[in-house]
């Protein structure tokens, strides 16, 4: 059986959430389950966060989303969210 992962969304990006409206809510949220249906894929851009994580971004509709993956927790981490 494939280890299940859950998401995690850090407080940037629950803070961003709350100046979407409910559908694009609704549409982050989807890929956000979507992204932790698939934690081994990684995004095509990536940049080091202040600790020297490798972050990866993925353009997703209007949005770009950053993350990164704890294999340890079983968590895909979302960092934070933008207009592309």
């Amino acid at each position: 059986m494939p280890a299940v992962y859950r998401y995690v969304v850090e407080e940037r990006a629950v803070e961003a959430l709350l100046f979407v409206s409910d559908e694009e809510q609704d549409y982050l949220l989807a890929y956000f389950r979507l992204l932790a249906s698939r934690p081994y894929s990684d995004g095509p851009v990536w940049r080091l966060d202040e600790t020297g994580r490798k972050n990866f971004a993925d353009i997703s509709g209007p949005f770009t989303v950053v993350h990164w993956t704890d294999h340890a927790l079983r968590e895909v981490r979302i960092v934070e969210f933008m207009r592309s």
